[in-house]
């Protein structure tokens, strides 16, 4: 199986219902003949880079998975049918891959990318205090 990234921009405006059931059949064919998805995200309600459509927002989903080459061209052409479907675009990452050990690397990232995240809050959160014991920024003269 081959390891394949999945970016999907969907209209911002789909009910809820209508969303779960296009993710399912994603999914669907995604786990025809074995595969698997390894990671989903969905990073919500972005700002486009340009209108697509006349439209200026999009719901962004990303899909790391492992499937074999005709289920990613099916996922492919599936998507290239959806009217609800703004842009997307399959990548592959590597020809083989180990489900497990790529959940586990995904997963010390994200803890990785948390620890940085509660350090630059914790150095803002001591910079700011810094400044107010000090009243501020000064000119003495």
């Amino acid at each position: 199986m081959r390891e394949y990234e999945a970016m999907i921009i969907t209209k911002p405006d789909l009910q809820e219902a209508e969303l779960s059931k296009m993710l399912t059949r994603w999914e669907g064919i995604i786990g025809t003949n074995g595969g698997q998805i390894i990671r989903k995200d969905s990073w919500g309600v972005r700002k486009l880079a340009y209108p697509i459509n006349k439209v200026t927002r999009g719901v962004y989903h990303v899909f790391d998975v492992a499937t074999e080459q005709d289920n990613a061209r099916e996922l492919e052409r599936v998507l290239k049918l959806d009217e609800n479907v703004l842009r997307s675009l399959i990548i592959k990452l590597a020809d083989k891959v180990n489900v497990e050990d790529r959940r586990i690397e995904l997963q010390k990232q994200a803890e990785a990318a948390a620890t940085r995240a509660a350090e630059q809050a914790r150095e803002r959160a001591e910079g700011d205090s810094m400044s107010a014991r000090r009243g501020g920024p000064r000119d003495e003269e």
